[in-house]
């Protein structure tokens, strides 16, 4: 449990308008993509882990305005298709994104 880097771990990507999503607590060293690298549906980016403030493994994914994962707001998720995301669901789309990261 680490409260002073509640993220642990973390992937933001950045979508058209303006949007950013923060995929955060991956396992120690298990990035496998790097900044600025154009990721695709279905590629691998890191295991799941539970860095940070977290104590179990799982994936905390979310919304934001800005890449900034302390400063940004937080934007409901709404798919193309206008379909609400559902808890375990599968979502898949064809578009490519950007991503930064940290990877203590």
């Amino acid at each position: 449990m680490d409260e002073h880097n509640p993220a642990g771990n973390y992937v933001v990507i950045e979508h058209v308008d303006n949007e950013f999503s923060m995929i955060a607590h991956f396992k120690k060293n298990s990035i496998l993509v790097k900044s600025g690298e154009i990721v695709t549906e279905g590629q691998l980016i890191g295991k799941c882990g539970n860095s940070g403030n977290s104590s179990e493994p799982h994936i905390h994914f979310q919304i934001m305005d800005t890449p900034d994962i302390v400063y940004g707001k937080s934007i409901r998720i709404l798919f193309k298709d206008g379909k609400e995301p559902i808890q375990g669901g599968m979502i898949s789309n064809t578009y490519e994104y950007k991503y930064s990261f940290d990877d203590r």
